[in-house]
């Protein structure tokens, strides 16, 4: 029995020892091969003027034109490239998470910093008028530091015309108007109500229609569909992992893999899918439904205004396809020579085009279609294909300030109407 015993555990020994010798050299070789593939990888990108994608988008968008140059550049991306993650936000999905950098600040809310006015020294000053600024990037300042993003440069502005003014950032990437409008509502859920709530979209609208075939719904929505229940799927929840293990830690071997099967397959079944390569616009129907969408976002906040007690503004945001002269940076970004560049650009002209013939939109003073405003524009605005230099996110808010200033004085205005008292008993007609 004794010896029964320990051949069973010499032979358990044994093949204990053979499985650690063979994940040992297995180890070993991937960790050879994937130095090995890293090396020849990186030789042949130097060859071939090429750096990682991280590395070569930050270095691409720092030298685009509309930076001049600046000094500040290049250590912006960098820190922007640390505030890059999201967290998980009710109703709206994700935010930015805090973050405090030398160009970049982020509060505990998901907002970004804005420039706000000096206190007066030796006065009270007066509560200032509250402006909710809403977008996607654009608006949240993606490629410009917190003092000149559109809020702040809004808040320059008002402040050199005399008004003291607290813009709140509320711009998130990737956001859609309806997001924005959700925001807003839980905004006033808490009981925090602007007296002015600013609008600014139009681009990714028109990316999210031809993303999803569908008009109103958030960016990369399949994502969120392949992540709903994952904890409760362990196979999927492996793979991914897997996947994720290979990207970060084998980049060569997932390098050399997805080589070899971009090359396996048959041209119809690799990326980008066929619908990206279409030279076409979206379906006439998810076109116009877009319009609507925003159409009816427009009308929903009008009613909260009239509710709540604050005052809308909706603006239609540029684009870099109708500009007509670009810049080299401009012309050779990335985004805009993409394959399916042709097919975005169509679709910017068509949900456009109904934007400019929509009678509920241009029949409403709370809506202004700013969209050509850098058309005939010679300077250099654009970074990428979608977002602004400083200097752009200045004229974007200079377009918006006379309305502002507008709506302010008609509620100061409103303000100082004398109230008329109902009649007294004395006033009453007497009809005896």
């Amino acid at each position: 029995m004794t010896r029964t015993l320990l051949r069973v555990l010499k032979t358990i020994g044994s093949a204990l020892r053979t499985g650690w010798l063979i994940l040992g050299f297995t180890l070993i070789l991937l960790i050879v091969g994937e130095v090995g593939l890293r090396l020849v990888l990186t030789v042949k990108d130097l060859s071939l003027d090429q750096r990682p994608p991280a590395e070569r988008k930050i270095d691409r968008l720092a030298r685009a034109d509309a930076y001049h140059g600046a000094a500040w550049v290049p250590a912006y991306f960098e820190e922007l490239d640390k505030v890059q993650p999201f967290v998980w936000h009710p109703y709206v999905y994700w935010r930015r998470p805090p973050y405090q950098g030398r160009y970049i600040e982020v509060d505990r809310d998901g907002l970004r910093a804005t420039w706000h006015p000096p206190p007066r020294a030796g006065t009270a000053d007066p509560p200032p008028v509250r402006v909710f600024a809403f977008g996607g990037s654009t608006m949240w300042g993606y490629g410009a530091r917190d003092d000149y993003t559109i809020p702040s440069h809004l808040s320059k502005l008002l402040y050199e015309k005399g008004y003291r003014v607290e813009v709140t950032n509320y711009g998130q990437l990737g956001y859609v108007n309806t997001q924005e409008v959700i925001a807003l509502l839980r905004c006033i859920q808490h009981g925090d109500v602007p007296d002015i709530a600013l609008f600014y979209d139009g681009i990714n609208e028109v990316f999210s229609a031809h993303q999803n075939d569908a008009a109103g719904i958030p960016m990369n929505e399949d994502n969120r569909r392949v992540e709903f229940n994952l904890s409760r799927q362990p196979q999927r929840l492996l793979w991914i992992y897997g996947q994720e293990f290979l990207t970060t830690h084998l980049w060569g071997f997932h390098r050399v893999m997805t080589g070899l099967r971009q090359h396996i397959r048959s041209p119809a079944d690799t990326w980008p899918d066929p619908k990206w390569q279409q030279a076409l616009p979206p379906l006439a129907a998810v076109a116009r439904h877009t319009v609507q969408v925003y159409e009816s976002n427009l009308a929903t906040v009008e009613s909260l205004g009239r509710r709540y007690g604050f005052e809308p503004l909706f603006y239609w945001q540029p684009n870099i396809f109708s500009k007509k002269h670009r810049s080299p940076s401009e012309q050779t970004a990335p985004e805009v020579q993409a394959e399916r560049v042709f097919a975005y650009e169509k679709a910017f002209e068509d949900i456009y085009r109904r934007v400019r013939q929509s009678e509920a939109l241009h029949g409403n003073p709370r809506f202004h279609n700013i969209s050509n405003l850098f058309d005939d524009a010679e300077e250099p605005y654009y970074v990428d294909a979608t977002h602004l230099s400083e200097p752009g996110n200045r004229l974007i808010a200079a377009a918006m300030v006379n309305d502002l200033l507008e709506l302010i004085e008609r509620r100061r205005a409103a303000v100082e109407e004398p109230v008329q008292m109902p009649p007294t008993s004395t006033d009453v007609l007497d009809y005896r």
